[in-house]
């Protein structure tokens, strides 16, 4: 198998973040390349989107298990992704960190994120 230099960034994307997840990354590979031929942007005539053709139903799937919090690994990896999403729509980690919470909070959310921010960074 040949791939260009797009799929085997993709590649290695997969890869890593399914060591992290605990999944088998050769797995997860073998999937996204059977659902998207490793393409980012895929958009199938039901609507599944993206590397793994993810449905809307799908995700609804995993947001519905992740508030279960049964799997730590889940919860955790959902949280990391929403606030990339926010630092993508807001651009910066403090207006990020603003809409992460109840908007009546967010003076005293942003103040004490940025307070732990400093503890944990001087904690090496």
């Amino acid at each position: 198998m040949t791939l260009n230099d797009k799929q085997l960034e993709t590649l290695e994307k997969i890869r890593r973040a399914a060591e992290l997840l605990g999944v088998d990354p050769d797995w997860a590979a073998a999937v996204a390349m059977t659902e998207s031929a490793l393409g980012l942007h895929q958009l199938s005539r039901t609507g599944a989107k993206g590397v793994f053709q993810m449905t809307t139903i799908a995700m609804k799937d995993l947001l519905q298990e992740m508030q279960k919090a049964d799997d730590d690994m889940i919860d955790i990896a959902c949280g990391v992704l929403f606030l990339r999403l926010l630092l993508k729509r807001w651009k910066t980690e403090e207006e990020a960190t603003g809409h992460f919470c109840d908007p009546a909070d967010r003076g005293f959310y942003i103040d004490r994120m940025k307070k732990f921010r400093k503890e944990l960074k001087d904690m090496g």
